[in-house]
């Protein structure tokens, strides 16, 4: 599981310093590709802060369609994700149950696990501030409302009616397929990028096994080091272009059939620290690097 947040406790987690974050939720979310899939195509529309895209494809009349209002009411009634918080209160409570009883057995454990690795850091609305405080700021109204409403349709999936899902989906796919293709910026060391990218659709299991076992080798010093390379992407203006390589990522592993409890248990971990370390390999100090790449590097060999 990830360490921990990326965020001091005043902070939103999902944010674009956060991507690592926001791409963990994502790589176990059953609708996660889909999400991912939207938020690549809003980072393509705007590739940098108040600038944007050709967006002219964007039919401002779609926004105004009077059957939204409908439609996001069976958003709202889709069921909310558990947070983190929760499960590890829930965990807790166990390991409290069991010190008074002097008696934990491996079965009681099974249902927290099981908790963790179906908890969540956010759910669906910091995934929609997500978009219109940190990627679309300053775009025109209508971009922003086609944008949260195919996000809605995308993580909603198949919990929502297939009308509903192609009102809100249907005018943004359309438009979209306009705008540059994704991931569309990968930062100045995009050919290193890509090539980590590519290898994630054909990962295979034995690989991956390697990877969580490698992950969690270095578990304790992970998240320090993660922390330190957020803030080098915001400082070295690469916050789009890291998040692009993180919900790509995300992207890849569904492709090759990652399940939520391999990505929960190192898998994410290793492909988000070495995308990470790649994107700001020149920010970045040799022994952070190092941990940031090495569970990729014992499963997969060394980067090039």
């Amino acid at each position: 599981m990830v360490g921990a947040r990326l965020t001091r406790d005043n902070e939103r987690v999902h944010s674009l310093v956060n991507a690592p974050t926001i791409g963990y939720d994502l790589a176990r979310l059953p609708t996660g590709a889909a999400v991912a899939t939207v938020l690549l195509e809003t980072l393509a529309a705007a590739p940098a802060e108040a600038e944007f895209a050709d967006l002219s494809a964007f039919d401002p009349a779609a926004a105004d369609d009077p059957r939204r209002a409908a439609a996001w009411l069976e958003v709202s009634a889709l069921t909310p994700t558990r947070k983190v918080d929760e499960a590890l209160s829930a965990a807790k409570q166990v390991l409290d149950d069991a010190a008074a009883t002097m008696r934990l057995r491996a079965h009681d454990l099974e249902p927290v696990a099981a908790g963790l690795v179906g908890a969540y850091f956010g759910g669906l609305p910091d995934l929609l501030r997500l978009v219109r405080d940190d990627i679309l700021t300053g775009a025109p109204v209508h971009i922003l409302a086609l944008a949260c409403d195919a996000l809605a349709a995308a993580y909603g999936g198949r919990n929502l009616p297939d009308d509903v899902r192609h009102l809100l989906g249907g005018p943004w796919i359309a438009a979209s397929r306009t705008l540059p293709a994704i991931p569309a910026d990968l930062g100045p060391f995009a050919v290193h990028v890509r090539s980590v990218l590519d290898k994630l659709p054909v990962l295979t299991v034995p690989q991956a096994l390697v990877m969580a076992e490698a992950a969690a080798s270095v578990e304790v010093d992970w998240s320090r080091r993660m922390h330190d390379a957020a803030w080098a992407a915001y400082l070295s203006g690469r916050l789009r272009a890291a998040a692009t390589a993180q919900f790509q990522a995300v992207r890849g592993l569904r492709a090759a059939g990652v399940t939520p409890e391999q990505a929960a248990r190192g898998v994410w971990n290793a492909v988000s620290g070495c995308l990470q370390g790649v994107v700001l390999h020149d920010m970045l100090d040799e022994v952070t690097y190092g941990v940031l790449v090495g569970p990729w590097e014992t499963a997969m060999g060394i980067l090039s």
